[in-house]
């Protein structure tokens, strides 16, 4: 087996093990890309859903997250972990190629359409409930705290070249093939790479789950988390970014789809290859220099720099869309990778040890809800039914001409700030250094 992981730890079961848990993420991105990126978008607009239906089709799977409590239940009382998370995660996988063929069959437009690819996309979010609580639950146990910076980057920068190329194919693809047929092989193949993401977890070391005694009554079980007050604190935080996030998110690839009137190509090119370059270039350091800083201080760099690239759009049109898309890519590039790895970071080191998968299940159940499903029904509220009244109004009276889409773009941006406001203030890391300190010991050695 290469050892891509031999700088990491000497232990070759573990070299072996991570080199595995790498492979795995290089399907798998191409599954996520196309699950969670533009081509969903298209693929709403082809069987005729507007905004609204488009939301509910994102938004309703989301609440399977709440399975994630009772996953995590069932995780800690089998201790069947390795067991659970490939039976769960073939299944997600396996579900997306139904949603696949099913507009082949039923039509365009209906509601008999939409209801069964929200039974398939709910039941697929279900069993990703019971894959993320083990998937985490089992990373926990496996890769050890000191290097996990380093790992999760190095994860991070093989699967961002992977997506790249994939991107690129996939983008061209529909641009040729921009139909029910062409979205349906869309999907049908990135299902076939998610089920190759799993299956490589059959040659990852199978860790026993820990045997601390650890309350077993569901109840308990949930209230224990939120009686920590690190952890409560964060996931007040996590929420308030998330529907920050989402109330905007689902809507971006709709916006260049319909307003910006791009190709799929170049959605792909500007957004996910221009900053799936700065990452590449910039995680070998992230890494490195979350695990010497600490989660917390870097998370607020990172997601208050976020906080503003929503406004950026807002000055977006068919003119200078190359330039500002490419500009925010850039700074999305960087400044993700730092969020999403404090995040995931942060939620391990304030949880409980010897129960991480319930830990990982309530912060998920509190998101599924409040911070994804609530707020992508409300951006498509909002981007159909209350922007075209803000439009009017900043067009009649300000002689400011916007776009539908921008009064969920800059509500957004309002959000996320205010979730950065409440991470400086309430939430804290135990032995995370100051980022004003370090940033001024820097200049003082210069």
């Amino acid at each position: 087996m290469f050892s891509l992981n031999s700088d990491l730890t000497t232990d070759k079961s573990l070299q072996r093990s991570l080199n595995f848990v790498i492979l795995g993420i290089t399907f798998g991105i191409v599954f996520f890309n196309v699950t969670m990126g533009s081509p969903v978008a298209g693929f709403a607009k082809a069987i005729g859903f507007g905004d609204l239906m488009y939301g509910i089709m994102l938004a309703l799977p989301v609440l399977g997250g709440v399975a994630q409590v009772f996953a995590s239940y069932i995780l800690e009382k089998s201790k069947k972990r390795k067991s659970i998370f490939l039976i769960s995660g073939f299944l997600h996988r396996l579900l997306w190629v139904f949603i696949a063929i099913l507009p082949l069959f039923l039509g365009k437009g209906s509601y008999i359409l939409l209801f069964l690819l929200v039974g398939f996309m709910t039941i697929s979010s279900i069993s990703n409930s019971f894959t993320n609580v083990s998937f985490w639950s089992w990373m926990n146990d496996l890769i050890p705290m000191h290097i996990r910076g380093r790992f999760f980057s190095r994860r991070a920068t093989i699967s961002t070249i992977v997506g790249m190329l994939s991107g690129l194919g996939i983008g061209k693809f529909l641009d040729s093939h921009n139909t029910l047929v062409g979205f349906s092989i869309v999907f049908v193949f990135a299902a076939i790479m998610g089920m190759l993401d799993i299956g490589c977890f059959f040659f990852v070391k199978d860790l026993p789950m820990k045997n601390e005694e650890v309350q077993l009554d569901l109840k308990k079980m949930f209230l224990s988390t939120l009686n920590n007050n690190f952890f409560r604190k964060f996931v007040v935080f996590f929420v308030i970014w998330n529907f920050g996030l989402n109330i905007a998110g689902p809507y971006f690839n709709m916006y260049m789809i319909k307003d910006l009137k791009m190709s799929y190509f170049d959605i792909i090119l500007l957004t996910q290859i221009v900053s799936n370059v700065v990452t590449i270039l910039t995680l070998p350091y992230i890494g490195r220099i979350v695990d010497k800083i600490g989660n917390r201080p870097m998370l607020l760099l990172s997601t208050g720099l976020i906080s503003l690239l929503p406004i950026v759009w807002c000055f977006t049109n068919v003119n200078n869309y190359k330039f500002l898309v490419t500009t925010i890519s850039i700074f999305a590039g960087l400044l993700w990778p730092i969020t999403d790895m404090g995040n995931n970071n942060l939620i391990l080191k304030l949880s409980d040890q010897s129960q991480t998968s319930m830990y990982v299940a309530v912060i998920n159940l509190f998101n599924a809800i409040f911070g994804s499903a609530i707020p992508i029904i409300l951006g498509g509220y909002l981007i159909e039914n209350i922007a075209p009244f803000a439009v009017a109004f900043l067009k009649t009276h300000l002689g400011i001409n916007v776009a539908t889409y921008h009064i969920a773009f800059f509500v957004s941006g309002l959000i996320r700030f205010f979730a950065v406001v409440y991470l400086k203030k309430n939430v804290k890391e135990p032995g995370a250094k100051s980022l004003k300190k370090v940033i001024i010991n820097k200049i003082k050695r210069i």
